[in-house]
Formats: C-alpha cells, sequence, structure tokens
C-alpha cells in the first residue's frame, strides 16, 4: 500500500488539474497557480516513484 500512494496522488492529480480545466469559468493568475501546482506535485511524485524503484533494485 505504502508504494501505490505516489500513484494515487498522481492519478487524483490529473483528475483534478482536467476538473479544473472543464468547471473554471475565468482564467486568471489563480487558475494558472493553481494548476502549475498540481503539476509540480505530479512531477515531484513521478520522480519519487523513480527513486523508490532504484533503490528497491540495490
Amino acid at each position: 500500500m505504502k508504494k501505490n500512494i505516489p500513484l494515487i496522488l498522481i492519478i487524483v492529480s490529473a483528475i483534478l488539474i482536467i476538473a479544473n480545466f472543464i468547471f473554471s469559468e475565468e482564467s486568471d493568475r489563480g487558475f494558472w497557480l493553481t494548476t502549475l501546482s498540481s503539476v509540480l506535485i505530479i512531477i515531484s511524485m513521478v520522480l519519487t516513484i523513480r527513486e523508490n524503484r532504484k533503490k528497491d533494485k540495490n
């Protein structure tokens, strides 16, 4: 279960980004900062998964 948490966060963040694009009426600075923060969370979780896999191989 502990290894699946980053993957679950990636999926939830992607769903929230898509929902944000669909339901947002304005594309102001807050909208883009929210989207950027979600993308950064996804990138960090992908890097975490890669590091954990490298650690498990050694």
